[in-house]
């Protein structure tokens, strides 16, 4: 044999090799469905407890929140795992200090999934009169305390939401981490604020 038929063969023996080595390594490819639970299902359940904060802990608007929500998962396969839960509301409100605390726990079947705490509390500072309408009118300055607790799979979280007045009556000035200054008109205690998700912070009474 020539030396241009000795390569012919040679070339024709790799090539051989090559495809059975190419098929010793094929295999019916098979599908692997992999179920993540990460931070985007843990936050929908913060959502849901910020809803039920809103409505202080009302049982119609848990229950149907509660349907609504299990009804989106089934239809946009959210992963969200099947969880049951824990709510705890104390308080304690008088005209000179007071605190709301609520706080929702979701389980799922391998322990603690997701924890929420909305708190605030108040403490009298001192009084002033303050001009409104061309009448002098008494406020109660308070230093008010808010803020939300997020745990979940992201570890924990401390928010420090922002507060609005919806009757523009009060003083508000920002501290800095949660901490508020707040003067409120003494003839309309107790008075509301509203925190970004509508949430109702009680300050000067119940």
């Amino acid at each position: 044999m020539n030396k241009k038929g000795q390569f012919l063969l040679l070339a024709a023996i790799i090539l051989a090799i090559s495809l059975l080595i190419s098929l010793s390594f094929y295999r019916k490819p098979t599908l692997s469905i992999i179920v993540y639970r990460g931070y985007i299902q843990a936050s929908e359940l913060v959502a849901l407890a910020r809803v039920w904060v809103k409505s202080d802990f009302c049982p119609l608007c848990i229950a149907k929140t509660s349907r609504e929500l299990l009804q989106l998962n089934k239809t946009y396969q959210l992963n969200i795992p099947r969880t049951i839960n824990i709510t705890v509301k104390s308080y304690e409100l008088d005209l000179y200090d007071g605190f709301k605390n609520y706080t929702i726990v979701f389980y799922t079947k391998k322990g603690k999934y997701v924890r929420v705490v909305v708190y605030y509390e108040y403490h009298y500072q001192n009084s002033y009169f303050k001009k409104v309408k061309g009448e002098e009118i008494l406020y109660y300055n308070y230093t008010l305390r808010y803020f939300h607790e997020y745990e979940g799979p992201w570890g924990s979280l401390i928010k420090y939401p922002v507060l609005s007045d919806p009757n523009q009556l009060a003083d508000i000035r920002y501290l800095g981490l949660g901490l508020w200054a707040v003067g409120v008109p003494s003839n309309s205690t107790p008075y509301v604020l509203l925190d970004e998700f509508e949430i109702r912070i009680q300050v000067g009474g119940s």
